[in-house]
């Protein structure tokens, strides 16, 4: 006998964009893409052709679009706990909602070596994200974090020390290029409510740690990321890194009267070491 153990349901990739105008030139842009799941007493849905628990997903897609007319600023996390909280103070049969937002973001076009008030450029380095996950009777779990952040430094980074077996070619080195897209995820505190200056403090804090200390590893280079953005951003409970290799290997140009292994480089990030951690507070 088939038993129907759990099920959920919602519209993916609603896509909104706001203008928010301070005054008559002055404009600040957020784009997000929104992915909303509800879960509840759906189960009638499918289990007959009884669909009155059923909040369309259209009806979803609409929900996102008011809310944002009403409620959306600059600030993504903010943002989620509209939608979670809207969907389950109107429809009491709805006992948990998922919700993701990811943003494009743009920036300031430079006029003149000036910020314009107005007119943005695509700024196209990761994939920022934030997440909330609200269940009736608790308190939401809320994270922010970033996709596919590509950083790259020339120097200050090496390997070396590491297991050996016969099946070990890598060979050390104390200079390389060190580059990854680096997919970090953050938890706030339940009390946490300046949820963007924590977004700031954590990518502030993985550019000063990649760019002023020397890497040993990825491994390493992960961990003092984790701990100064911990350090750096109280409501902050837990960060999980992930910084897979892009590899740039030394081509060997000997044969092409071209000596050295250090100027000209491939790029390839396939294969590539996968390097991943959960630091807490």
């Amino acid at each position: 006998m088939a038993t129907l153990e759990s099920n959920r349901y919602g519209k993916f990739r609603v896509r909104v964009m706001k203008v928010i105008r301070h005054d008559d030139t002055r404009h600040e842009v957020c784009e997000l893409e929104a992915d909303v799941l509800l879960q509840g007493e759906l189960d009638g849905s499918y289990l007959s052709d009884d669909n009155s628990s059923i909040v369309p997903t259209d009806t979803v897609k609409n929900t996102v679009h008011f809310l944002a007319h009403d409620h959306l600023e600059t600030c993504r996390t903010t943002f989620a706990e509209v939608i979670g909280e809207h969907f389950l103070g109107k429809y009491p049969h709805l006992a948990g909602v998922e919700v993701e937002l990811r943003e494009r973001k743009w920036e300031r076009m430079l006029i003149g070596g000036q910020p314009h008030p107005h007119s943005f450029t695509h700024a196209a380095n990761g994939e920022p994200f934030s997440r909330g996950s609200f269940t009736r009777g608790q308190a939401p779990l809320l994270s922010s974090g970033i996709r596919g952040h590509l950083v790259m430094k020339t120097t200050q980074s090496g390997f070396e020390g590491y297991n050996l077996c016969e099946l070990t070619t890598l060979p050390p080195t104390n200079d390389r290029v060190f580059a990854t897209r680096l997919t970090a995820e953050w938890t706030f505190d339940p009390t946490a409510t300046d949820f963007c200056s924590a977004d700031d403090a954590v990518l502030t804090a993985a550019h000063e740690i990649f760019a002023t200390t020397y890497s040993p590893s990825v491994q390493r280079t992960l961990y003092e990321i984790g701990a100064l953005a911990i350090d750096r951003a109280p409501s902050l409970s837990r960060i999980e890194l992930k910084m897979p290799n892009v590899h740039f290997l030394g081509l060997d140009l000997t044969k092409l009267g071209r000596p050295g292994q250090k100027a000209v480089l491939l790029p390839t990030d396939e294969p590539h070491g996968e390097i991943e951690a959960v630091i807490t507070r």
